[in-house]
């Protein structure tokens, strides 16, 4: 099993940022900075990824596409950790990673055991979102329009027109 890195992105990234769009909570830093995200590495441009965890992702798989991973917990049956709203942090002086584990076991556990898929579904989800947005279809098909992605096209090297 993966030790899994979760952490929270500090209230000053979405200061420093105010003009990020389709975000979870906007307009909400505090709420923003104590959502638990987790650290996924990828190979595209050497970056960061960080996945929240929402409390309600509802159905991962949906007709246009899968927008993320299920990992219940008791309370929280439809939690998961949703791809649309990945977010791409290089400098680690925004990220603040957990000194003890904040989430239940059973969501641990899950993440841990399921590491591996997960990281190759959301490196499968970006690759598919460069691909789109490279033909300008990104803010029209159903699994992209919502996505944070779009804040982030010079670090995944789409060049904007």
């Amino acid at each position: 099993m993966i030790e899994p890195h979760c952490c929270f992105i500090k209230e000053q990234y979405f200061i420093d940022n105010p003009n990020l769009i389709n975000m979870l909570d906007p307009g909400n830093t505090d709420k923003q900075s104590k959502r638990t995200h987790l650290c996924v590495e990828i190979n595209i441009n050497n970056n960061t990824v960080y996945l929240p965890l929402r409390n309600n992702l509802g159905i991962p798989v949906r007709k246009f596409g899968k927008i993320g991973y299920p990992v219940p917990s008791n309370k929280r049956p439809n939690a998961g950790l949703d791809y649309r709203y990945s977010l791409i942090i290089n400098d680690k002086k925004y990220i603040e990673f957990h000194t003890a584990q904040k989430l239940p076991n059973s969501q641990y556990n899950v993440i841990s055991r399921d590491y591996d898929i997960i990281k190759q579904e959301l490196n499968e989800y970006i690759t598919k979102y460069v691909k789109a947005a490279k033909k300008k279809r990104h803010t029209i098909e159903p699994l992209f329009k919502l996505s944070s992605l779009i804040n982030f096209h010079k670090e995944l090297g789409i060049k904007d027109k």
